[in-house]
């Protein structure tokens, strides 16, 4: 019979695996975190954990999409609060860069397959979740820097699919190389900012 835990309890106990997860998760990875370590830190069985929640991938997904949702917060007001120009544009990009290599969640969800593992494990329409919220997102900027003026009238969708694919290769630093990563992804940013954009590579400031 699984035990039974007062609210406050409930509570603490939740907030504790949560904790633990992410400080694990960002070290270890999710392969490398196994539910006892997790239930060990809380200070329960590991029958009671899945009273919480229904796997370790589950955890891992509430803390990504906590991370996720802080990281699009950020880049959203700081989009509705900039002037639209091919400028904020690459500044927009470039910080996308900098919040998701600054993620030790996402980085080595990435890194050491977790990825591959949360598709496996979560229903899809779960996962769907975070694919719609940040889409959501995304079009809601690049339509209103298409309403400016700034950007050519392609698909929205299809400028959020290149933003989503060059966000990728912050997770790829190590196979760019280090001594020429920064240079290399300012220079490839630059040159898809100018090109839906309309200018030169010149015309978008470092």
């Amino acid at each position: 019979m699984p035990p039974k835990f007062q609210e406050h309890e409930k509570k603490r106990i939740r907030q504790k695996l949560l904790e633990e997860g992410r400080r694990r998760f960002e070290t270890h990875g999710l392969r490398k975190t196994s539910v006892e370590d997790l239930t060990k830190a809380a200070g329960i069985s590991q029958g009671a954990f899945y009273l919480f929640f229904e796997s370790k991938e589950a955890l891992f997904y509430e803390l990504l999409l906590d991370e996720e949702y802080r990281i699009r917060g950020q880049l959203m007001r700081w989009a509705e609060e900039e002037a639209v120009t091919a400028e904020s544009v690459r500044k927009f990009i470039t910080e996308s860069f900098r919040l998701i290599s600054e993620s030790a969640l996402i980085r080595t969800m990435h890194l050491q397959g977790g990825l591959e593992q949360l598709v496996r494990k979560l229903p899809p329409e779960k996962l769907e979740r975070n694919l719609t919220e940040d889409l959501d997102a995304m079009l809601h900027v690049v339509r209103k820097w298409q309403e400016a003026g700034i950007l050519r009238e392609e698909r929205p969708e299809l400028i959020v699919s290149m933003f989503r694919s060059i966000m990728l290769l912050s997770l790829h630093r190590k196979e760019i190389g280090e001594t020429v990563y920064s240079d290399t992804i300012d220079l490839l940013v630059r040159v898809l900012v100018a090109g839906l954009c309309g200018c030169s590579a010149k015309e978008v400031p470092s």
